[in-house]
């Protein structure tokens, strides 16, 4: 039998897992440590499983007292409390006294003779930073000492101590940039814009914070610690376009230690924001080991779920009108009547006929149909025949009238992914709550409706109407379910089945008021 000692396999992909002793628990705060070795490959598994247990049965020994940190460790932890005390100092924007306080109340730690050898030697470097920070202050020039702790002296070298880095030549920042300008390259990975642009922010935070470090440099403390400061940043810290301008200790200064804070659902999307640059750094051999990005998330409760509703008749009626076919000007008003009473008699997603040019609109053995292409999924690129009651509303006159590239040329493309219909969603939700259409869940506080709902009223009309789901499913671009129909006859329905279909949505109380 193949040796799987420590390992686990999950979906295909190995992961390393060992058991937390119970004298370590309280200490390390979990019962088992699970992560990700992201390798499918048995044998590359058992390779690196072994530093992990090597690693984690020392941090094992230390949390349960029955061996110390050693002497390179706690130098190694030392240096970077003691750069990060001066940050600290210096983002509260502590004068002389407020120092030399900090520095006494350090001091009198010191008088505690059974003070562990790793808390003394941090104590040791928060007090010479305070030091530092005076001698600065008042101009003039300090040494940062090379050790802190009593036994960081090698009796042998007469050298200070210190743990050796792990250097691959990889910056964090130049990982991060690769990484994304790989993904962006192929469109089927693309992110979007709004998604890219939240990625860069934390990758620009976690670089300014943590002073570029090599990938390969990065440790799982130094990773909490950066998480536990944006943590207390304003939830839209993001918003102002100065953001970008500004470094990191501008951005704390002006949106940190805010009373509310980012939530940990935020906090778990910057952490595996970071830990896919080091996914792809590994993927190209230029790293080995443990993520340190990995098992970094906060706790988060179950999200309530708002549960959105189609239209009733009555809202219907007072949110879809006759627009007008062949207005003397193109206005929010009568393009927001048209994609009202589109979507309502056909199901089309609100982006989908925002992108639609005048050439969408096409003819076949006598069905005018809107040929939709490059939706968010495959299913989405279809052909959906126009109902009677939109050329009876004059739906090609419209077309013929204003003769533009677009269906609807007075929709402006705006947001970080430059979507048509960005600004008139806005102005469509002011419509609906100003004819008082709302209705709120109350439990979340959030609304039940929306222009998606129009979609969601075409599909109640048609399974009302008693149509099978693989015919809808054709019309409003979902997945046919099944090996049937999907595989069998992936041409699905031809133009003249699928009028049959769209004709099938009625709203007789409706149209009885539609001119």
């Amino acid at each position: 039998m193949a040796d799987t000692r420590y390992l686990k396999k999950r979906r295909q992909t190995w992961y390393f897992c060992i058991k937390v002793p119970s004298n370590a628990k309280a200490t390390i705060g979990k019962s088992d440590i699970t992560q990700s070795l992201q390798t499918r490959d048995l044998t590359e598994a058992q390779k690196l499983r072994w530093p992990l247990v090597a690693d984690w049965s020392a941090r094992f020994e230390v949390a349960s007292g029955s061996r110390s940190w050693s002497a390179a460790e706690i130098e190694q932890h030392a240096q970077r409390e003691f750069h990060q005390t001066l940050e600290m100092m210096e983002e509260h924007s502590h004068d002389d006294d407020t120092t030399a306080l900090f520095a006494e109340l350090e001091g009198d730690k010191l008088a505690n003779k059974q003070l562990p050898e790793r808390e003394r030697a941090l104590t040791v470097a928060r007090i010479q930073a305070a030091v530092g920070r005076r001698a600065a202050l008042s101009g003039k020039s300090f040494t940062a000492p090379t050790v802190f702790g009593r036994n960081a002296i090698d009796l042998v070298t007469l050298q200070p101590v210190t743990k050796p880095k792990k250097s691959t030549g990889l910056a964090f920042s130049n990982a991060a940039e690769r990484y994304i300008e790989e993904t962006q390259r192929d469109t089927a990975s693309k992110l979007t814009e709004q998604t890219r642009g939240q990625y860069e922010a934390v990758y620009r935070l976690f670089t300014q914070w943590a002073k570029d470090p090599q990938l390969a440099d990065i440790e799982r403390e130094q990773v909490a610690a950066f998480l536990d400061k944006v943590a207390t940043l304003d939830p839209h810290w993001g918003r102002s376009p100065q953001t970008k301008q500004r470094d990191f200790n501008a951005i704390y200064e002006l949106y940190g230690n805010h009373e509310t804070g980012l939530s940990n659902r935020t906090i778990n999307r910057y952490a595996t924001a970071l830990s896919l640059v080091w996914q792809w750094a590994k993927r190209r051999s230029a790293l080995k080991g443990e993520n340190p990005f990995d098992d970094q998330h906060r706790k988060i409760g179950e999200k309530r779920k708002t549960t959105k509703y189609p239209y009733t008749t009555e809202e219907l009626k007072l949110l879809v009108s006759s627009p007008d076919a062949t207005p003397s000007k193109q206005t929010t008003k009568n393009t927001l009547a048209w994609l009202c009473l589109i979507s309502a008699y056909s199901g089309l997603r609100l982006n989908e006929m925002c992108d639609r040019k005048t050439t969408d609109l096409k003819q076949e053995n006598g069905v005018w149909y809107f040929d939709v292409a490059n939706a968010k999924s495959e299913a989405g690129d279809r052909r959906v025949p126009v109902h009677s009651i939109l050329i009876k509303a004059g739906l090609l006159d419209f077309v013929n009238h204003h003769k533009d590239e677009w269906l609807f040329p007075h929709l402006k493309a705006g947001g970080p992914d430059k979507k048509r219909s960005w600004y008139i969603t806005q102005r469509f939700t002011e419509h609906r709550r100003k004819l008082g259409v709302t209705r709120i869940d109350d439990r979340t506080g959030k609304e039940r409706v929306d222009f998606h709902s129009f979609r969601r009223t075409a599909i109640k009309a048609l399974e009302r109407a008693r149509l099978p789901q693989t015919e809808v499913a054709q019309v409003v671009g979902h997945e046919r379910g099944g090996i049937t129909y999907g595989t069998y006859n992936p041409d699905g329905l031809d133009i003249k089945a699928l009028q049959e279909v769209v004709e099938a949505i009625s709203y007789p109380e409706l149209e009885a008021t539609l001119q």
